[in-house]
Parts: C-alpha cells; sequence; structure tokens
C-alpha cells in the first residue's frame, strides 16, 4: 500500500478488535487506506493516509492532553478509543462527552457553514453574521462576553439550543464596561441653527463615558451646522415620540441651551435637504424630554469623521430553528435572511472617534494588534445607536495613527450589537 501498488479502493488496512462485541465501534475500524492526493504539507510523498478513529487518540496521548471533551455523538467512540491506546501500549488520555450547544437563529454545523459560503450566502467563514469563533472576533465580541456565556451555561449531556438573546445580553454587559461612547449618525440629516452665526464655534468638552471619569474626556466643535440622525427626526409628531419634530424642542447632549425645529427644506425628489432650528440661550426654555447626539461641520478641525461603511448584521436566518420542517418547509437554506447585512454609507461620527484610535495605537496592547491587523479591538458605542468596532477591511496609515494626513483611509465599521432593547424601542 505504501509503495502504490494498489489502487485507491483496492486495499486497506484495519485493526483487528473485536466483531462479536455490540458496539460497532470494535467492528475492525479501518486505520489506513489508500489516497493518491495532493497534501498541503507533504505535496505527493503519501499515498496512504490514517483515518481519525486511527489517529484521534494516538494524537492526543502524544500531544498529552488530560481529557479529550467530544459531542455526544462520539459516545461509542469510547470504547475504541481506549482499546487502541491499550492495544499500542501508549498513555490513555479520559474522553468525555457532552451535549452540542445549539444557537436560535443560526447553525454551528462545519458541513452547513461551508455550504453556506460556498452558495455565497456569506463571505468567508469568519462572515460576522456566523458564529465561528473568527467571526465573533471579526465582528467584535469580546472574549469575555463568550467566557461569561460560556460559564452561565455549564456542561450538560443535553442537546441544548439556546436562545441568542442571552448571548447577545452577555455581549452588552462586557461592552458596557469597556466600550467608550461616542457621536455619531448613520443616516446624518443636516440642521443649521439660524440664530447662529456662520463663524460660530464652541468647543465642548464631552466625556466618554458619563459617570466614570476614568474614560476621560475630549472636546469637540458646536458650530452652526450639525448633522443628526435621520432616526432622530420625524415630519410628523406624535404624543409618545420625543426627538425632534416641526416646532419641537429638544436638547443636545453636552449642549446648554436646547434647540427648536422651525423648518424643513427639501429637495425637488421630496427629500430632507436640512432642518432648520433655532437655539434658546435666554436662560429660560424648560429642560428638554429628551437629548440627541449630534456631529458638528468644522473642516478646520476634522469634523466630521466620515465613515466609508457602517455594517449593520441582523439574524442570519429567520426563524429560530432553520432545521424545523413545520415552519421552514422549504429547508434550512431556504430561511436564509436576504436582510441579514445592511451597508450604510455616508455615516458620520465625531472626532473624538480619531482622538480614541490614537491613544488605543500608543498604547502597547494597541501596537501589537494593529501590528497583527486586529482593529475589532477597537470597540464603541455609538450613543443611542448601539456598539460598533472596527472591520479587518479598515485601512488605517501609519500617517493617519501618528499624525493628521487621512490620506488612503478606510473606515468600515461593524455593529456589534444593538443597545438594550425596550418595549418603545423606535418610538421615544
Amino acid at each position: 500500500m505504501k509503495d502504490g501498488r494498489y489502487a485507491a479502493n483496492e486495499a486497506i488496512l484495519r485493526m483487528k478488535m473485536d466483531l462479536e462485541d455490540g458496539n460497532p465501534q470494535m467492528w475492525d475500524l479501518v486505520a489506513y487506506r489508500i489516497l493518491y492526493a495532493s497534501h498541503h504539507r507533504t505535496g505527493t510523498q503519501w499515498c496512504i493516509y490514517p483515518t481519525y478513529d486511527f489517529t484521534h487518540c494516538l494524537c492526543d496521548s502524544f500531544e498529552n492532553i488530560t481529557h479529550s471533551l467530544c459531542t455526544r455523538e462520539f459516545t461509542n467512540s469510547r470504547q475504541s478509543y481506549y482499546w487502541l491506546c491499550d492495544a499500542v501500549e501508549v498513555y490513555k488520555p479520559v474522553q468525555w462527552e457532552y451535549g452540542r450547544l445549539n444557537i436560535t437563529n443560526t447553525v454551528l454545523s462545519k458541513r452547513k457553514l461551508l455550504k453556506l459560503r460556498d452558495d455565497g450566502h456569506v463571505t468567508a467563514l469568519d462572515d460576522p453574521r456566523l458564529y465561528t469563533l473568527p467571526a465573533l472576533r471579526r465582528r467584535g465580541v469580546p472574549p469575555q462576553a463568550i467566557n461569561a456565556f460560556v460559564r452561565e451555561l455549564g456542561v450538560t449531556t443535553a442537546n441544548t439550543t439556546i436562545d441568542v438573546v442571552r448571548l447577545e445580553n452577555h455581549i452588552r454587559d462586557a461592552l458596557n464596561e469597556l466600550a467608550p461612547r461616542v457621536m455619531a449618525a448613520i443616516n446624518p440629516v443636516k440642521v443649521v441653527i439660524e440664530n447662529l452665526p456662520a463663524d460660530h464655534l464652541e468647543m465642548i468638552e464631552v466625556p466618554y463615558k458619563p459617570r466614570d471619569e476614568s474614560f476621560g474626556t475630549h472636546k469637540v466643535p458646536f458650530t452652526r451646522t450639525l448633522y443628526i440622525d435621520a432616526s432622530d427626526f420625524r415630519e410628523t409628531d406624535s404624543a409618545d415620540y420625543y426627538r425632534l419634530a416641526p416646532n419641537k424642542t429638544v436638547g443636545l447632549l453636552s449642549v446648554a441651551h436646547p434647540i427648536t425645529c422651525t423648518d424643513v427644506r427639501k429637495n425637488a425628489d421630496g427629500s430632507i435637504s436640512e432642518i432648520v432650528c433655532r437655539i434658546d440661550d435666554s436662560g429660560k426654555a424648560a429642560k428638554p424630554k429628551t437629548y440627541i447626539q449630534w456631529v458638528a461641520e468644522s473642516p478646520e478641525h476634522g469634523s466630521p469623521v466620515r465613515l466609508d461603511e457602517v455594517r449593520v448584521y441582523d439574524s442570519l436566518f429567520k426563524h429560530a430553528n432553520p432545521y424545523d420542517k413545520n415552519e421552514v418547509p422549504g429547508g434550512w437554506l431556504s430561511d436564509v435572511n436576504d436582510k441579514s447585512l445592511i451597508v450604510a454609507k455616508g455615516a458620520v461620527a465625531e472626532v473624538g472617534l480619531w482622538d480614541l484610535i490614537k491613544r488605543y495605537a500608543a498604547s502597547a496592547a494597541g501596537k501589537k494588534e494593529l501590528a497583527e491587523h486586529h482593529v475589532e479591538n477597537i470597540r464603541f458605542q455609538f450613543t443611542r445607536i448601539g456598539y460598533f468596532a472596527f472591520d479587518k477591511d479598515t485601512e488605517l496609515p501609519a500617517a493617519a495613527i501618528e499624525g493628521d494626513d487621512i490620506k488612503g483611509t478606510k473606515l468600515i465599521m461593524n455593529r456589534i450589537v444593538t443597545l438594550k432593547e425596550d418595549a418603545k424601542k423606535g418610538s421615544n
């Protein structure tokens, strides 16, 4: 066999086990088979290759593995695992089986993940819509969130399906502790404060995390022209809506005085070109019911920071269990959500974003991570929008990090997770 005297499938080498044993895993399993193929390390040097049943326990033994952990479908293999170690008289690790962990609205089977990739539903096995560890890392999920999630579940022999919300809650808890806040607008709308002079400039000190001084502060420009997120404005007001609307007053985060919408100007196609407001600096205005984020137009301060792409991810599958034939009669691939990725272009953020990038790049950990192109560890909360991190497609030239030359910069953000949802989400 080793010398190539047989064609593929003409001969195999089996282990002499016990054909009368009740466990099929003891019925003289195949140890070696013939395979004429190129190996990624040895090329065509070999034409015989060992099977999983032969190599698994021996590799574990050679590598001094103490416990070989596997899912329940390998329970019958425990006997053959121990048999081979004893037969060749090598150190025998302990095999432990546990129940497979499944998460709602996704698939974790390697074969199905490859099918998703090969059919073009995802770009790669680290596509942030997946729940592989490389995908979670690329999306910006901190490792402590995954560890906390696993610790909460524990180990069981039952096959369980866990609601993805439980994992998301751990992600939010971790990010709430480590992510600084910056103001941004995913779908920016221009606001002009008509009673401020065209050259008005005020530098406002903003905390990176309210009520936590350890995160520090930074200064942002406040000018006559601002951008707010489209979700913070409605043309038609309602009693349960507290953000900006015609003739309505709101506060601007960290700004001393509120603004009131006085006019809405539109383009020829009916879209909003700009919202006209007045700022009430009389000191007599009532305290606003809500405050919204904003980003000023101030080219001399590099504001706004323009984001090339913001990738907003949703569940890859429409149903909690894509395998449920009653819910998904067309099969699991028919349940793929074609709106699982929405790419927003033209988003803007305040200048604190660059400050945080430079702070991170100056730290020892940041230098190491950026050298390895792990920009996903630069995480933020976009105030009242969600938690975001840089995608690996981001380009951060040294000139941009170390100075002010942003030529060649490409800023691409992934939404890690939304903020904690409430019953009135989207209405206040």
